[in-house]
């Protein structure tokens, strides 16, 4: 039936039925010429490389967490930098590259992939700082002649290929396997995570392994108000170790140590692994923490790889209740924090730390076993001398730091038994008691200030709030327990641990680890 509009009825039907015949037919040999061009030159572009027809070479292959790809292209451009080596990167094209390994691209079953654009992403390499990087790109390598390819792909969490990859190709598998063998020794030599402060976070879906940088604290020893015993004490087993390490080994004592701060919450357990931290910058540190410690067994292996290292697992009783509790049993991360640490061996220069606010329903085995945990150490509530220099160090800029002890004697009396982050909460009332005063002069504390705000909390209007910064006005009373036996409000969401990094930064698949063969 002819088509409306100007002149459509005086073309006849049978031409324009012909006509489309004609033009389906074009279309249609256009394709077939372009298919095989764009596939060929992918295909042609590789066997100039490598001298050979690539198609059904042997493909060595290696898969890597997400978070290490950064290391393969660190690998790679370290490895081209070498005398003698030359690099050149090349893209694809075609809408399946992206779901096949590099034999199936090669093979021409996946469809059209040819010759295109590499695709980059900028990552992170510090705290502050990012690197571009290749996430889907070929390297053809040179190494005087004895030629290999690389195929550099990013993880596809929508895809089949749910791990980031490198891939090697040469005419000879013992050269690519050779090839392979380097970049990982050289991904684990110029790692951009050695050295640094990393926690491992939810990724994406709420999957735990994504790791995140962090600042490294910058804390000084008079910032840290403990008694200079329990100071000593932890120094001893984290620092002091280190600093001897040679002579140890020499001796033939382990180094692999496990140090469990206890205490009620706001005593400052965080504030001292933040201390730790700065006392050890060149150190490898990961932070575990609620339901990132599924994560352990690849931060042991990282541990393992970038020691000297400290792994830090803060309120592991979320996970590692007694196993008196309930009728199903301990956490099964338990057992898996548990044989982590014994898994690493003595040998290894890799420090525990682990923090809790009830090591009274720790597991045993956790809490007292030797090579697991070597020193239990109490963060308690300060003394009086201790309430005074916290008072005097969070009320510097206030005049506090200028007060006697005369002056703070009845706020250090006020606040008995009470926690850090109580005193922390006493000197900023009495700010906002100052503030409230019909004058603009700058604020400035006295000690009848400091003491008003201290009964203030003590007020009985006030007891969630004394509870919540750790001066609960029943001590030995236990959280309730839940229907299988555990206590309430042990389980931690991927929120509840973004806000647990942020509290520890106040103040700033089957992949395997590179190094990491076990």
């Amino acid at each position: 039936m002819p088509t409306d509009g100007p002149g459509a009825s005086d073309v006849p039907d049978a031409d324009l039925a012909t006509l489309a015949r004609g033009l389906a037919a074009v279309l249609g040999r256009l394709h077939e010429f372009l298919e095989p061009q764009s596939a060929n030159s992918l295909v042609a572009a590789l066997g100039d490389h490598l001298g050979v027809d690539p198609t059904g070479l042997p493909v060595v292959t290696h898969e890597l967490p997400s978070y290490q790809l950064i290391d393969a292209q660190v690998s790679i451009d370290v490895w081209a930098a070498e005398p003698g080596r030359t690099m050149r990167v090349l893209g694809m094209s075609g809408a399946q590259r992206r779901f096949h390994p590099l034999s199936e691209i090669l093979s021409g079953t996946v469809g059209p992939v040819g010759i295109g654009p590499v695709d980059y992403v900028d990552a992170a390499d510090g705290p502050d700082s990012t690197r571009s990087c290749v996430t889907f790109g070929l390297f053809l390598l040179d190494d005087g002649g004895q030629r290999s390819v690389a195929l550099l792909r990013g993880a596809d969490t929508h895809g089949p290929m749910r791990a980031a990859m490198l891939e090697l190709l040469a005419a000879d598998g013992a050269v690519s396997r050779a090839v392979l063998g380097e970049l990982r020794r050289l991904a684990v030599r110029h790692s951009v995570l050695r050295g640094q402060v990393l926690a491992f976070g939810p990724g994406e879906g709420g999957e735990y392994g994504a790791l995140h940088f962090m600042a490294r604290p910058e804390l000084r020893r008079a910032e840290l108000v403990l008694p200079e015993a329990t100071l000593a004490q932890i120094e001893r087993h984290v620092v002091g170790i280190a600093e001897h390490a040679p002579r140890l080994r020499a001796a033939g004592q382990h180094l692999k140590r496990g140090v469990l701060l206890y205490g009620p919450p706001g005593t400052g357990k965080t504030h001292t692994i933040r201390y730790l931290l700065a006392q050890r910058p060149g150190v490898t540190a990961f932070v575990l923490s609620g339901q990132a410690l599924a994560a352990i067994g690849q931060a042991c292996a990282l541990a393992r790889t970038m020691q000297p290292s400290l792994v830090i697992l803060e309120d592991v009783d979320l996970i590692a209740a007694d196993r008196s509790f309930g009728a199903m049993g301990p956490h099964p991360l338990l057992f898996e924090v548990l044989n982590q640490i014994d898994g690493l061996g003595d040998d290894v220069d890799v420090t525990f730390v682990l923090t809790t606010n009830r090591v009274d329903i720790l597991e045993r085995a956790l809490a007292e076993r030797p090579g697991r945990v070597d020193a239990a150490v109490e963060i308690a509530p300060p003394d009086a001398e201790g309430r005074a220099r916290l008072l005097r160090l969070y009320g510097a800029a206030l005049g506090v730091g200028d007060l006697d002890d005369a002056a703070l004697a009845d706020a250090v009396a006020a606040t008995e038994g009470k926690t850090a982050t109580y005193l922390r909460e006493v000197v900023r009332r009495a700010a906002l008691v100052d503030a409230g005063r019909a004058d603009d002069r700058p604020l400035r504390l006295d000690g009848a200030t400091l003491a008003q705000a201290a009964a203030e909390l003590l007020d009985d209007r006030a007891a969630l709030t004394r509870s919540l910064l750790g001066g609960p006005d029943e001590p030995d009373a236990e959280p309730p327990l839940g229907p299988a036996g555990g206590f309430v409000g042990q389980t931690m969401g991927p929120g509840m641990h973004a806000f647990m990094l942020r509290r520890f930064q106040r103040g700033p698949g089957g992949a395997t680890p590179f190094g990491d063969d076990g």
